[in-house]
């Protein structure tokens, strides 16, 4: 049986809780992600997507129901465990790369290990190189952010978010800002690294033919799971 990485059991997010105005965006929420899982999370906007994200990525509580990341139950962690459970266990790529732009590429994959250990080291750039190699772009080491095309900056965000090695992979429309030819690299991209390494990933987008090149698609509409199935079956999910 696969090792377990994300549970949700029950898990309801409301804002202006227990306030006249309070309004509940997801509504009980059960899912399970596995180690190297690579899954699709679609649904049209105002569904719950992003709010469901900052959830599994801990950026958010939710307001009942439990979330358990790599068997902790984090409904019993404080701000300060939740936080370095979210370094050393989750990812993140955005739809915007988020690089500084006053800095190169292996400074940009450095950050998290920086933030990390507190200063710099030859261990610390060895790690970005060799990260950076992996996608693709150790010649552009040295090349600031603004000088590097929006796939090759994608790239590097990537890099990032495998610094310390993640669990877990939340990538939200990583490829929504990019041509076809770059999606499509970014995106396979995406499946190296995680047949390569295991690590699991919950990929939000709205390209279905990108989502149906993926293990599982979760379709979420109005809060709540609507269909859960092998992206080689999509005959039942509706156009988003």
């Amino acid at each position: 049986m696969a090792e377990e990485v994300l549970r949700l059991e029950g898990v309801r997010k409301s804002y202006g809780f227990g306030t006249p105005v309070s309004t509940e965006v997801l509504h009980g929420i059960d899912l399970t992600l596995t180690h190297g899982e690579f899954t699709a999370l679609i649904g049209p906007s105002g569904s719950g997507k992003s709010t469901l994200l900052n959830i599994i990525g801990l950026l958010d509580r939710p307001t009942a129901g439990r979330l358990f990341i790599a068997g902790n139950d984090t409904s019993a962690l404080g701000e300060a465990q939740l936080t370095r459970l979210r370094g050393s266990t989750i990812g993140f790529v955005f739809q915007y790369h988020y690089l500084l732009s006053a800095f190169t590429a292996l400074e940009n994959v450095m950050m998290p290990l920086l933030l990390e250990r507190g200063r710099p080291d030859e261990a610390m750039r060895q790690t970005a190189r060799d990260l950076l190699q992996k996608v693709g772009l150790t010649q552009w080491e040295n090349n600031r952010a603004t000088n590097m095309s929006g796939g090759q900056q994608q790239r590097v965000a990537i890099a990032r978010a495998l610094a310390l090695n993640p669990t877990l992979m939340l990538a939200d429309e990583p490829t929504g800002n990019l041509d076809t030819q770059s999606a499509n690299s970014v995106f396979e991209l995406l499946r190296e690294v995680s047949a390569a390494s295991g690590t699991t990933v919950l990929l939000v987008t709205h390209n279905m033919s990108l989502a149906s090149r993926c293990d599982r698609i979760i379709n979420l509409v109005d809060g709540k799971i609507l269909s859960d199935q092998a992206a080689s079956d999509t005959r039942r999910i509706p156009a988003t």
